[in-house]
């Protein structure tokens, strides 16, 4: 069963006008990878109905939002925090140059599920669970009786970019091996799959490198 993202877009015009707020007074390096971000949380609000299903799938728009994301991601997200740049308005934590190596990792995590959500877009959603009525004919002799699943709980959106928490097992959606020699498999999956990697990066790069929730 595919995440919900209960009031997506109401929480996406809310969190983009906060942002512009915060930007008030930032300027060069610093200004430039806030609207990097905006950029992403904006392309991300947009995908996200999308990817819930209250809005038709558009694979024009998937293969877009996600080339803005890998855009942003990477190395050109990493020019963007030359070591000691936390004056003036900024939300990066010291930590992002301490703990270098784990954050350009998440960065080109990033933009590899990104790439591959942008070649994968033609494959549209994950199909969805029969429901139950169109299991009566099936032979369920060889079926396991397991207890039915919990409904899965609505993600803000907030929450999938990092600034809400998120229970632990959705937190560990992300990829455990290099997403690199993975790019060939990836381009296979489902794009809401590939967007839930996505967010889940976010997600994690967020909660360890980013001070303040606006």
């Amino acid at each position: 069963m595919k995440p919900q993202w209960t009031g997506a877009l109401a929480l996406a015009a809310s969190a983009v006008a906060a942002v512009a707020l915060a930007h008030n007074g930032a300027t060069g390096v610093v200004l430039e990878r806030m609207n990097g971000m905006t950029a992403m949380r904006d392309t991300v609000a947009e995908l996200a109905p999308m990817m819930q299903g209250t809005v038709p799938y558009d694979t024009f728009i998937v293969s877009e939002g996600a080339s803005v994301i890998a855009g942003h991601a990477g190395e050109t997200m990493l020019s963007l925090f030359p070591e000691g740049s936390l004056e003036g308005v900024t939300y990066a934590r010291p930590e992002i140059w301490s703990d270098w190596q784990d954050f350009a990792a998440l960065a080109e995590e990033l933009k590899t599920y990104a790439d591959a959500l942008a070649v994968a877009a033609p494959n549209g959603l994950e199909p969805a669970l029969p429901p139950p009525g169109d299991m009566a004919g099936m032979d369920h002799s060889a079926m396991a009786m397991t207890p039915a699943p919990q409904g899965d709980e609505g993600f803000t959106i907030a929450e999938l970019m990092g600034y809400g928490e998120r229970p632990p097992e959705v937190q560990v959606a992300r990829g455990t091996s290099d997403p690199a020699t993975l790019a060939s498999d990836l381009t296979t999956l489902a794009a809401d799959d590939l967007f839930t990697r996505i967010s889940a990066t976010c997600s994690s790069c967020h909660s360890q490198f980013r001070a303040g929730r606006n």
